[in-house]
């Protein structure tokens, strides 16, 4: 067994490791595209794929936020309509099931409800295909049950849930992954297997593809999400350890699948859901590091071997170069793992409590609330955050960092009743070397680096073009000297404080080399008078009893509770009781079975504890 200090270490190695994935993969996410765009423009055949490519389109939307995503992703998707007999329902329900994940995610990332209504009309002609406890795979044939069929309308039936919070909905769900555990999830290992034929009761355990183990790990995690039930969790996570640790050659996932085509695609949507698993703020930070870690592996193996450099095609092998032409699935995985790994380092903000609702990612830079908004996040909306090892956020109550202010670091499920929903501004460090930027005012692409020495083909390696630094940050406790040549020769500039713009020291885009050293220890996260300062808004002591509960909830403090405001949300953070507290007791009798949240307010101190009913 690791001892907490071993654990910790091994954490901090992995996510220096993989230090600023944003801008390391940003440019390789950015050619992957563009190529894919030039190369297949709005494809005239392929359901799937197509359906697929609007995913990865998103992709590149979320991470830019550029209008030219969004207008390719909408001719894509009319392109398919039309394609298609100009409908979008189709034979097959697991190409289905893709179109309408893809459109109910781009509805989120957008507003635009032309997605919406597409994954609407969808869902509703999927639950048509259910029979015997699951989807069938296509309209031919009752009887087939396919995991891909299945665990992708999971994931699109637990998205639609939280909209329009249909119990049937959720009930439906629900008994297509008691199916699935049953009939296509082995019980030792949790392996996916491809498929049950009810007609002939024999079920397909030879075929393990990549992309079912991924949506059965979607699936879990997204029934978690909105059912607090963490044995879902749990699932997943057994799923995803399945993957990582028997389907992993020479680090590399799922390396028996060679092939383009269909099977192109497979290990694209895989990474997909395991980088989803790998944000989830209530797994272990160790857990999530290893995960973070393999991602970035394979997609940094495929940058450096798997590009064809002249035309940014992707290769089916994702250690070796095409040697010709590739086809559309094959790009878009490719693209996939990229822009998995392109947001991996980012520090992550949540709508809800609990990790739940929407979530962004931001890397390192500063965000007034334009350009909070500019990124999705509404003024006054975050409850929750995940920060990497080696980051810090700065929060600021009001706009362009004014107002008070807190430094927080690593995970919390809820920001507190001092900050919940009060964030205007903030500023988003890495504290454990130096961040380097390409334009001068800390703008453009940004590479993050810890402790070393780095020649231009170790720069070159983590995402840094010779002679592009116009700008860098570096953290307290850190020493950085750039080099005008390669191997630490020629002219040099030494600082231990930020620096916006290198014209000032006639040395902009001409690092070619360059070394960091830690000079002394960095500051907390938190200081104590941080600490203190959000301490004086918590109620404290406070417990609950019976948890789990059955229909009588007790809190038991030091302070008189009566009169106090009590709020219980479940795991989506909707609200399901509101009132106020009388004696020291709550009816929960109403709520069915799941986890819940319990906030209570009382002379401006407020607290927000779990329970399970």
């Amino acid at each position: 067994m690791k001892t907490l200090l071993q654990v910790a270490v091994l954490v901090l190695c992995l996510q220096f490791n993989s230090a600023g994935q944003l801008a390391n993969f940003n440019a390789t996410a950015e050619a992957l595209q563009t190529s894919m765009y030039n190369n297949f423009g709005v494809p005239n055949e392929n359901y799937w794929w197509c359906a697929n490519g609007v995913d990865a389109l998103l992709d590149g939307y979320v991470r830019t936020r550029s209008e030219t995503y969004k207008t390719r992703m909408k001719s894509l998707l009319l392109g398919v309509k039309s394609f298609n007999g100009n409908t979008y329902i189709n034979y097959f329900y697991d190409d289905m099931d893709w179109m309408g994940i893809a459109t109910l995610r781009a509805y989120y990332e957008t507003g635009d409800v032309d997605y919406y209504n597409v994954a609407s009309a969808l869902w509703t002609d999927i639950k048509g295909g259910y029979s015997n406890g699951a989807i069938d795979w296509n309209k031919g044939c009752a009887g087939c049950k396919n995991s891909c069929a299945n665990a992708p309308a999971i994931i699109l039936g637990a998205r639609m849930y939280r909209h329009t919070n249909s119990a049937a909905d959720l009930q439906l769900i629900k008994n297509i992954y008691t199916f699935m555990k049953a009939n296509l999830v082995d019980p030792v290992t949790g392996a996916v297997w491809d498929n049950i034929n009810l007609n002939t009761g024999v079920t397909n355990k030879d075929w393990i593809f990549s992309y079912n183990v991924g949506t059965f790990i979607g699936a879990g995690w997204e029934l978690y999400k909105i059912t607090g039930d963490v044995n879902y969790l749990n699932d997943a996570v057994k799923t995803a350890e399945y993957a990582m640790n028997s389907r992993r050659t020479n680090g590399m996932f799922f390396a028996n699948e060679t092939g383009g085509g269909d099977g192109g695609l497979f290990k694209g949507i895989f990474i997909r859901y395991l980088a989803q698993l790998a944000r989830e703020g209530n797994i272990p930070a160790e857990t999530r590091a290893r995960y973070n870690e393999a991602i970035r592996f394979n997609a940094q193996t495929l940058k450096t071997s798997g590009i064809n450099p002249s035309t940014n095609l992707v290769g089916t092998v994702w250690s070796q170069q095409p040697s010709g032409s590739t086809d559309y699935a094959t790009q878009l995985s490719g693209v996939k793992v990229i822009e998995a790994a392109a947001m991996l380092d980012q520090s992550y903000f949540y709508k809800d409590i609990n990790y739940g609702g929407s979530y962004w990612g931001l890397t390192v830079g500063s965000y007034n609330t334009d350009a909070l908004v500019a990124k999705g996040i509404l003024n006054n909306d975050i409850t929750a955050f995940a920060i990497p090892a080696g980051y810090q956020v700065r929060l600021f109550k009001n706009d362009n960092y004014q107002g008070e202010s807190w430094t927080v670091s690593g995970n919390s499920s809820w920001i507190g009743g001092a900050w919940n929903d009060s964030v205007s501004s903030l500023i988003v460090n890495y504290t454990a070397g130096a961040s380097f930027f390409k334009d001068c005012n800390y703008t453009g692409d940004v590479i993050s680096l810890e402790a070393g020495d780095y020649t231009v083909t170790q720069l070159q390696a983590r995402g840094i073009s010779n002679d592009a630094i116009s700008s860098l940050k570096v953290s307290s406790g850190y020493q950085v000297i750039l080099y005008e040549h390669d191997n630490f020769a020629g002219t040099s500039v030494t600082t231990s404080t930020d620096l916006n713009c290198l014209v000032s020291q006639n040395f902009n885009d001409l690092t070619s080399s360059l070394r960091i050293i830690a000079t002394g220890a960095a500051p907390s996260a938190v200081t104590t008078a941080q600490t203190a300062q959000a301490s004086k808004y918590m109620l404290k002591g406070l417990t609950l009893y019976p948890n789990p509960v059955a229909n009588t909830l007790y809190v038991k403090g030091p302070d008189d509770l009566s009169g106090a405001d009590v709020t219980v949300t479940d795991m989506m953070g909707r609200m399901k009781i509101r009132n106020r507290l009388s004696g020291n007791s709550v009816n929960v009798s109403g709520l069915p079975s799941g986890v819940y949240w319990i906030t209570i307010v009382k002379s401006g101190k407020k607290i927000t504890l779990s329970f399970v009913k």
